[in-house]
C-alpha cells in the first residue's frame, strides 16, 4: 500500500483585485425582517440604510447585496439560498434568482407600503400593507391582485401566514385578527379578543392552533381556528415585534432587549433579556441555530434561543472624512472607528470628527466642527478631550506629544497651532475666511497645507509661519514621499515645492493621492474611481473597479492594500501590491497528486532541489521525499516556501480513497461539499491572508455552501472532524 503523511497548514493566494466592503452593518441598522434558509445562509432587510444583506456563515460575516434602495425594503421571503422576494415602501417588489446580487423590481404606488410577505409555495403568495390592504400573487410575485380584506386604511397589516392553499391568517397592528378560507380572496375578522391589543406577529401550527404576540407583552392563543382566543401570561410587559417557531419552541423578541421563549407551543413563557436595544426580527433553524436582528447589530444562538451572543456589531454610519494609519495594522477613521488589523475590521473608538492624524509612536489628534478637538497617546485606544480653535477642523497633524496643528474653515479658517496640547492656540495662518483641507509634514519642520479652493502653503519652521505656494489650483489632498517629492490632486514637485508640474489624467473628483515610492502612486476619486501611476505621476491609468454611490472622502495605502472610506460610514479594502508579511502556500493531496492553492508562477521543490517541469499547479509525487512549493502571485509577490510535505512510499501502488469532493468546481455561487462520513464537522474556507472567510458547522455527507461573496481565485476547503482533517482545492470564478 502507498500512503502519505501530511502536515496541513494555512493557504495564501492572490485573487483578482477587487474591493471588499468591511463595514456592511451600521449602528443605525434596523433589521425589519430576517430569514434563515439554513444554518449558514440568511438574509436581512436594513430598511434605514435601504439595504438587503446576506450571510453565508450563520451571521458571522455579511455582504451587502443591495444598497441605497430608494424604496426601502421591509419584508423578505426566500424559497431557497438563491430565489427570493423582498417588499417595501411605496409598493415596491424586488425579485431575485441569485441571492439579491441582482434584482428585478416592480413598483406600484397604489399598493402603499408593503409591510409583510408570505409564500406558501414557489408561486402562491400574499402581501399585507400598512393601509389595511392584502394582495395575492400566483406567479411568484410578478403580478399582484387586490383581495377583499374589509379593513380600514388605519389597520396596519403586520403578518400573514397560510397553513394550506385555502386557510390563512393575518394580524393587524390596529387590534384585529383576520382569517381567510378561500385562499385570501376574502377575509373576515375572527375573535373576539381585546381590541386594545396591537398584534405584531402570528404563527399557526395547524389550521386550528395558533399564537400571536403584540404590544405590552400580550400573547394570545387559539385552538379553534380563531373562534376564541386565550390571553396567555408572557412574563413581560414589553412589546414583542416578531417571533420565530421551530417545532414546539417559540422565540419572540421586542423592545428594550426583551425576548420571551416557550417550549410548549405558547402555553407558558419565560423572559430573557438580551442587551438593551430593540430587537426587530428573529429567525431559527431546525438544528437550533438562530439570529436576532437587533438595532445596530446581529446576534446569534445555537441552542434555540436559550442564550445569545453578538455575531456582528454595527459601525458608524457617519461619513469617513479622513483616515490615518500609524503602521501596517493600527489606523483610525474620522467617523470614530479604529482598526488593529490593517483595515480588515473596525470598532468604535474615541476619534470622531472631520480630521484625524496618527503618528507611528501612538501620538495623534483629531478635530471636528465648532472647534471639537481630542488627542491620544495610545493610538486612540483611549482619547483625551480638549478644546480647539473656533473653526471647523478639517485636518490635523501631531508634531509631538504637545505640539499639534489643525487646519479648517471656511469661517475663521486657516491654520492653528498649539504647543500645550490645546490649552491655547495661535492662528498661524490668518488670511481671511479660507479653507485648509489637508496637511502633510515631511519632518518636524517641513510641512504643506492645501485647500480645495486654491489656498496652498508651505512651512519650514514646524508650522510657526507659512508661505504661499505657486498658484496651482485647489486640492483636497497633499502627499510627500520625502523632502523633495510631493503631489496634490493635479500637480507634482521634485524639489520640495519650489516648482510644480501639472499632471494630466488624474480624476477631476480626486480626493486622496499617495505614493509608495517616488514612481508608484495612486489617486482615489469621490466617485470610487482609482487610478495608478508608475512614473511619478506623469501618466495615470485605472487600476481597480469603480465603486458606485460610495461618496469616497479619503484613502490610504496600508501594506499592499488600499483602504478607502466614504459616505454612510462605508470602508472598503483592496489589494494592489505585496504585503510585508510573506504569504505561505498550502499543499493539498488527492491520491498521488500534490496541488498548490496559490495561483501564479509556480515552482515545486523536492529535497530543496527544483523539480524538473515542476511549474504546474499540481504534480504527481511518485518519488518519496520532502516537497515544497514557491509561488510568485499576480502582483509579482514571491511567497515563502510552503511547509514541507513528507511523502513516504511503502508498497504497491494504491491510490488513497477520496474523502472530500466539490461540485461544481470552479464554483460561481453555491458549492456542494460531499464527504464519506457524517460526523459533525466544521468547514473552513481560507482566503489570501490565511483567514477563515467562511466557517460553518455541518453534519451529514452533503452540504451546500454559499461562496458568492468570495473574490475570484483559488481557495483551500478544509473539513475538520473528530476523525481528522480533509482538504481540497476550490476555484471561485
Amino acid at each position: 500500500m502507498r500512503y502519505f503523511t501530511l502536515l496541513f497548514f494555512i493557504v495564501a493566494f492572490v485573487a483578482n483585485a477587487q474591493w471588499e466592503l468591511v463595514t456592511p452593518i451600521k449602528n443605525t441598522s434596523e433589521f425589519k425582517d430576517l430569514v434563515m434558509v439554513n444554518d449558514l445562509v440568511g438574509y436581512a432587510t436594513d430598511w434605514v440604510n435601504g439595504a438587503i444583506l446576506s450571510t453565508a456563515d450563520g451571521g458571522i460575516t455579511w455582504q451587502r447585496r443591495q444598497h441605497l434602495l430608494q424604496n426601502t425594503p421591509l419584508a423578505i421571503h426566500m424559497w431557497d439560498e438563491e430565489r427570493g422576494v423582498c417588499v417595501g415602501n411605496s409598493g415596491i417588489v424586488y425579485r431575485t434568482t441569485d441571492g439579491f446580487r441582482t434584482a428585478t423590481s416592480s413598483f406600484n404606488p397604489t399598493y402603499g407600503h408593503l409591510n409583510c410577505v408570505f409564500f406558501l409555495n414557489d408561486t402562491l403568495g400574499w402581501v399585507g400593507t400598512q393601509s389595511g390592504k392584502i394582495y395575492r400573487s400566483t406567479d411568484a410575485g410578478v403580478t399582484w391582485t387586490l383581495m377583499q380584506s374589509n379593513q380600514p386604511t388605519s389597520n396596519y397589516m403586520t403578518d400573514i401566514q397560510f397553513v394550506d392553499e385555502n386557510i390563512g391568517y393575518a394580524s393587524c397592528y390596529a387590534g384585529e385578527m383576520l382569517k381567510s378560507t378561500d385562499g385570501g380572496l376574502t377575509w373576515q375578522n375572527v375573535g373576539p379578543f381585546d381590541q386594545l391589543v396591537l398584534m405584531r406577529d402570528l404563527h399557526f401550527f395547524t389550521t386550528q392552533e395558533g399564537v400571536a404576540v403584540g404590544s405590552a407583552g400580550e400573547v394570545i392563543r387559539t385552538t379553534d381556528g380563531g373562534v376564541t382566543w386565550d390571553s396567555i401570561p408572557s412574563n413581560t410587559t414589553y412589546s414583542m415585534n416578531a417571533m420565530a417557531v421551530q417545532g414546539d419552541v417559540i422565540v419572540a423578541c421586542g423592545w428594550w432587549g426583551r425576548t420571551i421563549r416557550s417550549t410548549d407551543r405558547g402555553l407558558t413563557w419565560t423572559e430573557l433579556q438580551v442587551g438593551s436595544s430593540e430587537h426587530q426580527s428573529v429567525a431559527l433553524t431546525p438544528s437550533g441555530h438562530g439570529m436576532l436582528g437587533t438595532n445596530g447589530r446581529i446576534q446569534g444562538t445555537n441552542n434555540m434561543g436559550l442564550s445569545w451572543a453578538v455575531l456582528k456589531e454595527g459601525t458608524s454610519s457617519s461619513a469617513v472624512n479622513k483616515m490615518s494609519f500609524a503602521n501596517n495594522n493600527i489606523g483610525v477613521a474620522g467617523n470614530g472607528l479604529r482598526t488593529t488589523d490593517g483595515g480588515r475590521s473596525w470598532v468604535t473608538a474615541p476619534s470622531g470628527g472631520l480630521g484625524v492624524h496618527l503618528r507611528s509612536d501612538g501620538i495623534g489628534c483629531r478635530g471636528g466642527g465648532s472647534g471639537s478637538f481630542g488627542r491620544t497617546t495610545d493610538f486612540f485606544a483611549t482619547g483625551i478631550n480638549g478644546t480647539g480653535p473656533n473653526v471647523a477642523i478639517r485636518c490635523t497633524w501631531s508634531l509631538n506629544a504637545t505640539t499639534h496643528i489643525v487646519g479648517g474653515g471656511a469661517v475663521y479658517g486657516g491654520i492653528y497651532r498649539t504647543t500645550n496640547n490645546g490649552s491655547s492656540w495661535t492662528h498661524v495662518l490668518d488670511v481671511g475666511n479660507i479653507t485648509i483641507s489637508d496637511l502633510w509634514f515631511v519632518d518636524d519642520l517641513q510641512g504643506y497645507a492645501v485647500g480645495e479652493y486654491g489656498d496652498n502653503y508651505r512651512t519650514s519652521d514646524g508650522g510657526v509661519t507659512w508661505q504661499p505656494l505657486p498658484p496651482m489650483g485647489g486640492s483636497p489632498t497633499v502627499f510627500f514621499n520625502d523632502a523633495l517629492h510631493g503631489w496634490t490632486k493635479y500637480w507634482r514637485t521634485t524639489d520640495g515645492g519650489d516648482n510644480w508640474t501639472q499632471m494630466f489624467g488624474t480624476p477631476q473628483s480626486g480626493v486622496s493621492i499617495f505614493f509608495t515610492d517616488n514612481d508608484t502612486g495612486y489617486v482615489v476619486a469621490s466617485t470610487g474611481q482609482t487610478e495608478k501611476s508608475t512614473d511619478g505621476g506623469v501618466t495615470w491609468a485605472n487600476v481597480l473597479p469603480q465603486i458606485f454611490n460610495a461618496g469616497i472622502s479619503d484613502a490610504a495605502y496600508v501594506d499592499g492594500y488600499i483602504v478607502i472610506g466614504g459616505a454612510y460610514g462605508d470602508i472598503y479594502r483592496a489589494q494592489v501590491g505585496c504585503s510585508s508579511v510573506l504569504q505561505v502556500p498550502t499543499v493539498t493531496i488527492d491520491g498521488t497528486t500534490l496541488c498548490s492553492l496559490l495561483d501564479g508562477a509556480i515552482q515545486w521543490y523536492r529535497n530543496a532541489e527544483p523539480v524538473p517541469d515542476g511549474t504546474t499547479q499540481c504534480i504527481d509525487a511518485t518519488t518519496g521525499g520532502s516537497y515544497a512549493v514557491v509561488v510568485v502571485d499576480g502582483f509579482g509577490c514571491t511567497s515563502a516556501a510552503s511547509e514541507p510535505v513528507q511523502v513516504v512510499i511503502t508498497g504497491v501502488d494504491e491510490l488513497r480513497k477520496k474523502v472530500l469532493t466539490l461540485s461544481p468546481n470552479p464554483a460561481n455561487s453555491i458549492v456542494q461539499i460531499e464527504r464519506t462520513d457524517d460526523l459533525p464537522a466544521t468547514v473552513f474556507i481560507i482566503d489570501a491572508q490565511g483567514r477563515s472567510v467562511i466557517q460553518q458547522r455541518i453534519a451529514g455527507t452533503r452540504v451546500s455552501v454559499d461562496v458568492s461573496m468570495l473574490n475570484a481565485g483559488a481557495y483551500m476547503v478544509r473539513v475538520v472532524d473528530n476523525g481528522g482533517v480533509s482538504t481540497t482545492r476550490m476555484v471561485k470564478n
